[in-house]
């Protein structure tokens, strides 16, 4: 098969498991309230199982560059697309909450593998000029998918978010075993230490950028179905604000790319920043369905610019230390977003509006700090 054509097929597998495993990912913000009436749980108790799936995912994450190692990415993607596939049916069966929590932690496990991977084959298939491009482009279907399940959240009952992932997931997991043909230039036979990466100092402040924003952004957006339930939106009001989240990541990922290739890894991070500070400090006052609207939809693009931004200035360290960032970057981002989720429930359940005051002025710091922070990537 011609070099060109294998690269756009490994390419697109990597856009499809990305939409995969992201559909119903955001769309649970959604519908707690749903899952909370059906399983006779508060809303409170049920948007723990954002975190069971997050914490795990970010765990799960850090034991894949080890494998990339020790085994081919083709047999890690088979084996995690068919644990990923069972846990989502689980899911959609769940009639208690501990089994619904149960699926998510299997299903943050399998899924964790997507992004280290989709990273290091970029890495390594995609020159440096067009590295953010690419990446755009794979978390293009990420919010793609997001927002189509978003969306549907609206009009779906809740078990079928679970059930559709299921199914994609098995047409996923056989174009894989048919169609996948990867073979490494770059030999990763040599030993993973995490923390010998992480006395990098240039590194250590990167994730601990990181690890502060994911708190911080998933704090906000996982608790906003709750937050428009309280103010009596309805299901289907309440699922179109949230896809527009989703549907700005779709055209905000690759001008976010864009950004990053043309005017560089910190322009795009720190304007990413200035923006979602500004929508979260706005959402204090909810005026209208409209204003929220717009609101979100400056959120999403603000953070799906920052979010290429990082990730892309991480692809630019050594070829040797890509399995480790990568690894690390999801694991990160999703231990730190549960993280952020459950810290987050405790001040929302007190004060939405002191609780986004707070986030949005968190942001703006890391925002003030991206240029020294990221300017020895």
């Amino acid at each position: 098969m011609p070099e060109n054509k294998r690269r756009k097929i490994i390419f697109a597998l990597l856009w499809f498991e990305g939409a995969v495993i992201s559909f119903n990912t955001a769309c649970i913000a959604a519908v707690i309230p749903a899952i909370s009436r059906d399983l006779h749980k508060d809303s409170f108790e049920i948007a723990r199982v954002i975190s069971f799936y997050m914490i795990p995912y970010g765990a799960a994450a850090l034991i894949y560059a080890p494998l990339v190692k020790r085994y081919s990415i083709k047999v890690i993607k088979i084996f995690c697309l068919c644990v990923f596939t069972l846990a989502s049916l689980i899911g959609g069966l769940s009639t208690s909450v501990n089994m619904l929590f149960s699926s998510r932690i299997l299903a943050g496990i399998a899924a964790s593998a997507t992004t280290p991977v989709a990273l290091i084959l970029i890495g390594e298939l995609a020159s440096r000029e067009t590295r953010g491009r690419m990446i755009g482009a794979f978390f293009s279907a990420t919010f793609l998918a997001s927002f189509a399940g978003v969306f549907l959240s609206g009009v779906l009952p809740w078990r079928q978010l679970f059930i559709l992932p299921a199914v994609l997931g098995a047409v996923n997991l056989i174009l894989v075993a048919f169609l996948f043909d990867f073979k490494p230039k770059v030999s990763y036979d040599y030993e993973i230490s995490y923390l010998k990466v992480l006395r990098d100092a240039r590194i250590a402040r990167i994730f601990m950028y990181i690890f502060i924003l994911s708190m911080a952004y998933h704090g906000i957006y996982n608790w906003l179905g709750v937050y428009f339930s309280q103010l009596s939106f309805s299901q289907i009001q309440i699922s179109l604000l949230l896809s527009i989240v989703g549907f700005s990541g779709i055209f905000g990922q690759p001008f976010g790319g864009w950004v990053t290739d043309k005017k560089g890894r910190i322009f795009a991070a720190t304007l990413g920043l200035g923006g979602l500070s500004l929508a979260t400090l706005l959402l204090i006052k909810p005026f209208s369905f409209y204003y929220l609207a717009s609101l979100l939809l400056i959120f999403g693009i603000s953070w799906t610019m920052n979010h290429n931004a990082v990730s892309t200035a991480l692809t630019d360290f050594p070829d040797a230390l890509r399995p480790e960032l990568a690894s690390l970057n999801s694991a990160v981002r999703f231990s730190s977003g549960g993280l952020g989720v459950s810290l987050a429930g405790i001040f929302m359940q007190r004060s939405f509006g002191f609780s986004f005051l707070g986030l949005g002025i968190i942001i703006l710091a890391l925002a003030i700090a991206s240029n020294r922070i990221l300017k020895a990537a």
